[in-house]
């Protein structure tokens, strides 16, 4: 298949490289008519063939022709194409062209659902992303060029395993207790935002209100983004190579503690509960000294499992093509990137192939194909698994054995070292996906057009997981046999196949007409999704050797399905078959008078089948409106403003994302009884299901105020919105002696207000390539809560976080510290403790419902009350652009005002259990004689009493980012239309005033694969 597919694009280049010896030259000059400025980059092309060149950096051009007669095309964004029909005079004296501007090109045009409108006609909150913007960043997940460059968007990284970047997208904050991810649409199908190649976006659109994306219905109701893949050029030919290389290296992991710190620490911990320091002076010297490292081994797991400029490499060919028998546009994209845990890869290869051909006059095939090869791999054990290991496990260990075998060393507990966890096993992912969509527009009339399409997206995972059996290990230092148990006591291989196939159809007919200052324009359309997917998984243990991984060979006796072995992988261990569908009706209406006031309508009418009979149908509604009040003959006067224009909206949105099959009952089919004095096997429904749950319900209102100044270089743009959520689904509490879990219920409410402000300002325009810049500053917030939770609750759905009415969705739990006990007087102000040891140093609890002693409970009960949100308040962006003859720059900062984490685990246990020690924990730790002013609590091993939720351990994660910057230079020649060279880097400065952890990561336990930083170069040819 992939080979078809490749000599397929292969002819294809071919084909539209054809070209034809030429006679006779023709020379000229190509100018702006106003100015009369030199135009560089300017497409001369021979009528009806994709031969041409294209003007030098003083406008001039030469191209060879036929004679006499031929037809030239001269075009450029942002001017009127002008045809030329060449003379005799031409060819003996030379041609000098003069371009007018387009006026209707420089309207920007932004993608809205199912179709385009001009920026003045947009009544919704709608953000706009230009390509280039995401394409001349060095990042294979277009997901984080994202964050910070528009309001209202917020983009959560979770980490940074290559292939797989965990990267959630919020529009406007957090509106379900359910699944919140906004609907992504590539070329309207849905797709995953991180799998796009950057090289091939066009444009970027973010739909973030009821009237902007309600034509989406029950998919929509957390906002929308909209992604346009390139398509061929109107005329002529030009190619396109871009690639970037690159190193990456390790970005917020917590400096650890010196060597001597770290087991004097923990000397102490173990001396403070009474007994015997782990490490004597002799051993503690030795290792400081780094004589005798495996009489007197200390680990250094950090070295044996990141490694350092990590390698990454992206390569992306296009051709874009066009004459007045179609547009074509092919690609090719090819990434490689090493992971900074040894041993992650991700290879990903793509191929693209965009077509629009004009059968008729009024009849035009579209097509979009793509095929995608991925192919994740990495050591046997998840990077979560690996990164506890570093955490977690001491440090008195060989943590390499120098027997010259491959990932040798002590097992900790028989089971643990990250080193050879990181450096044994395989595991791998290997993806092929194939996307065709296929299309017909036909002009019925000048101002009605009808357009269908049909659309396969096809993907198919192979998971393969091997743990290697680290079992007969010689430990060198005492010539017996390591003792392995766990998941390295035997070899195992667990096998998966993941299949998804979803198949979906549109059909709309477009109507646009002006009628002298009335312009209308509208569609009504019909869609309809259908999706499959299935899991099969299985796997064998105690195989002859770790070299033998095939599954047949694995004991049949200790064989399993649909379970797995220890951990789990991302297919491996599970089994199912899901099915939905998903039909909808839809319609919108434009008007608009004098270019003046504009309203527009939309409906949509959803079917699902993820709800019961009676249930599936939603409508979902928005009305919208604007008011250019610069129009206005009474601002005729005014010469402050370019552009004044007030917008409006409300509507309703639906959420169908609420799982599969919640209105039915779940049986368990293996649940035994006692019948007659015996065990019976038998089924019995274990979770009940609610036929009547139906749509959860977005209700949003907007008003947005759009300024400009100076010609529109100085653009403002602001919006205030109220967004509430009703019928949120919700596990209610039944009676426990009905026997099964209680059903889902539409029981919640959830409230999300907030503001945008964007401001640009672009410099006077120049031609002679004179010094221009742009500045671009993005500001926003939203406050979430929680409205109703039907009286009940107040819910927990982990140790942190607490869901109360009144409150966000993000709060935070636990108890409330003053600070650390430092005098028997605070023993005695504070009496209440949760344990009998506390002492001076020690964390202190107030007792806030005063029954002298402190509880986990939460509320009146307890002492645990709300400690704050993790929800990111005051997010901006700025942006920052300027060039200088061939020289640009440019550079983006992002951060946040206001952001609180909370610790948990190895970070703040330390010594207390043997576990991770930062720096800062070692200059901090409070003792009595050492380091009376300390700020962290007194160590203790076996403690627990100052490992509590707390907000003593909340981290203020606010921060600054230099997310990107980037310096190039554009080499003046003649031989290719353009040669720049590039040095970039992402994420290389951060402000923040937490040392523990990158402050974009999640809270938690700090076990993922750690964020990077970037420094790479590259080259943008054209030819």
């Amino acid at each position: 298949m992939k080979n078809k597919l490749l000599l397929t694009l292969i002819l294809t280049f071919a084909f539209v490289g054809l070209a034809f010896a030429q006679d006779v030259s023709v020379e000229g000059t190509v100018t702006d008519a106003v100015s009369g400025q030199e135009l560089p980059g300017v497409n001369v092309v021979i009528q009806g063939t994709s031969t041409g060149t294209t003007t030098g950096m003083d406008g001039s051009f030469s191209l060879n022709v036929d004679g006499p007669g031929t037809v030239l095309v001269f075009s450029y964004i942002g001017y009127e194409a002008q045809t030329i029909s060449i003379t005799s005079s031409h060819i003996s004296e030379g041609l000098d062209v003069e371009l007018q501007e387009d006026v209707a090109l420089l309207e920007e045009l932004i993608v809205v659902g199912f179709g385009t409108q001009e920026r003045a006609d947009v009544t919704g909150a709608v953000s706009s992303i230009q390509g280039a913007e995401v394409e001349g960043r060095p990042l294979t997940n277009p997901a984080l060029a994202l964050q910070g460059i528009t309001p209202g968007l917020q983009i959560q990284y979770g980490g940074g395993q290559p292939g797989e970047e965990n990267t959630i997208a919020r529009i406007r904050g957090t509106g379900t207790l359910n699944n919140a991810n906004p609907l992504v649409l590539i070329d309207g199908v849905e797709q995953s935002l991180s799998t796009v190649e950057p090289s091939a976006i066009q444009s970027i659109s973010v739909l973030k209100d009821a009237a902007s994306a309600s034509i989406y219905g029950s998919r929509a109701a957390n906002g929308v983004i909209l992604i346009e893949t390139k398509r061929g050029q109107s005329s002529g030919m030009s190619v396109t190579y871009n690639n970037h290389i690159g190193v990456q290296n390790l970005l917020g992991w917590p400096d650890s503690a010196g060597k001597e710190d770290w087991m004097r620490l923990e000397n102490e911990a173990q001396v403070n509960a009474g007994g015997q320091p782990t490490y004597s002076e002799d051993y503690i010297q030795n290792v400081v000294a780094g004589t005798n490292p495996l009489q007197y081994p200390w680990a250094e797991w950090e070295e044996g499992v990141f490694q350092d400029n990590a390698f990454e490499q992206n390569h992306a060919l296009s051709i874009s093509t066009g004459s007045d028998i179609g547009r074509i546009y092919a690609s090719m994209n090819y990434t490689d990137t090493d992971g900074v845990i040894q041993n992650f890869n991700n290879k990903r290869a793509s191929l693209r192939l965009n077509t629009d051909f004009y059968l008729r006059d009024d009849l035009t095939l579209t097509t979009n194909l793509l095929y995608r090869n991925r192919n994740v791999t990495g050591p046997g054990f998840r990077p979560q698994r690996i990164t506890q290991g570093i955490l977690h496990i001491n440090r008195n260990a060989i943590m390499s054995f120098p027997d010259g075998q491959d990932a040798t060393g002590d097992l900790l507990f028989g089971s643990w070292n990250p080193f050879i966890m990181a450096n044994s096993g395989e595991t791998q992912r290997l993806s092929n996906d194939i996307l065709g969509k296929v299309g017909l527009r036909y002009q019925l009339t000048d101002y009605l057009n009808i357009e269908g399409d049909f659309t396969a997206n096809l993907i198919n995972t192979d998971e393969t997981i091997f743990r290697e059996s680290r079992s007969g290990m010689i430990h060198p230092v005492t010539g017996q046999t390591v003792a392995a148990s766990g998941w390295f006591g035997t070899n195992t291989l667990q096998e998966a196949n993941y299949s998804k196939e979803e198949l979906s159809q549109r059909l709309y007919l477009n109507y646009d007409q002006d009628f002298g200052i009335h312009d209308i324009s509208g569609l009504i359309g019909y869609e309809e999704i259908y999706n499959s997917s299935e899991v099969t998984s299985a796997g064998r243990a105690n195989f002859f050797n770790n070299e033998l991984r095939d599954l047949s060979a694995g004991d049949a006796g200790d064989q399993r399905t649909c379970r797995s072995y220890n951990d789990p992988g991302e297919f491996a261990g599970s089994c199912y078959n899901n099915e939905w569908r998903l039909r909808s009706f839809f319609g919108r209406v434009n008007y608009s008078y004098d270019d003046r006031y504009s309203v527009q309508a939309n409906l949509r009418y959803d079917g699902s089948s993820r709800f019961g009979d009676g249930n599936r149908w939603g409508l979902f509604p928005s009305f919208s409106a604007g008011w250019r009040i610069s129009s206005e003959s009474f601002m005729d006067e005014v010469d402050l403003f370019s552009n004044l224009r007030l917008r409006a909206s409300w509507g309703q949105l639906g959420n169908q994302e609420i799982g599969l099959y919640q209105f039915m009952n779940i049986y368990n089919l293996n649940q035994p009884y006692q019948f007659n004095g015996s065990v019976t096997p038998g089924a019995a429904v274990t979770s009940a299901g609610n036929p009547n749950i139906t749509w959860e319900t977005t209700t949003m209102s907007n008003i947005g105020l759009d300024l400009g100044f100076a010609d529109d270089r100085i653009e403002v743009i602001g919006e205030y919105f109220w967004n509430y959520t009703e019928d949120i689904l919700l596990d209610l509490p039944i009676p426990a002696t009905i026997g099964v879990s209680p059903p889902t219920q539409n029981a919640a409410e959830v409230s999300n207000v907030g503001w945008e402000l964007q401001v640009n300002y672009n410099s006077q325009p120049r031609m002679d390539q004179g010094f221009q810049y742009t500045v671009g500053v993005s500001f926003s917030d939203v406050v979430n809560t929680i409205e109703s939770l039907s009286g009940e609750g107040p819910f927990f759905p982990d140790k942190f976080t607490v869901w109360a009415e009144g409150h966000s969705i993000n709060s935070l739990r636990g108890l409330r510290s003053p600070g650390l006990y430092r005098s028997q007087a605070d023993l005695e102000q504070y009496p209440a403790t949760v344990n009998p040891n506390v002492g001076v140093g020690d964390i202190i609890y107030e007792d806030l419902n005063g029954d002298g002693q402190i509880s986990q409970s939460f509320g009146e009960n307890g002492d645990q009350y709300i400690m704050g949100n993790e929800d990111p308040r005051y997010e901006f962006g700025i942006n920052f652009g300027a060039s200088f003859k061939g020289f640009d720059f440019s550079m983006f900062w992002q951060g946040v005002l206001q952001q609180k984490h909370t610790l948990d685990g190895a970070l703040m246990e330390g010594p207390n259990w043997q576990n991770y020690i930062p720096a800062v924990m070692a200059e901090e730790t409070y003792h009595p004689e050492r380091n009376p002013e300390g700020t962290w609590p007194i160590v203790t091993a076996g403690n627990t009493w100052n490992l509590q939720e707390s907000d003593f351990w909340i981290q203020d994660t606010k921060y600054l980012r230099l997310k990107n910057f980037q310096l190039g230079y554009t080499v003046n020649q003649s031989y290719l239309r353009n040669l720049r060279v590039f040095v970039t880097g992402e994420n290389l400065i951060t402000f923040t005033p937490t040392d523990l952890f990158d402050p974009e990561t999640p809270r938690g336990r700090s076990q993922f694969f750690p964020h990077t930083k970037k420094v790479a170069m590259g080259v943008n040819v054209t030819f």
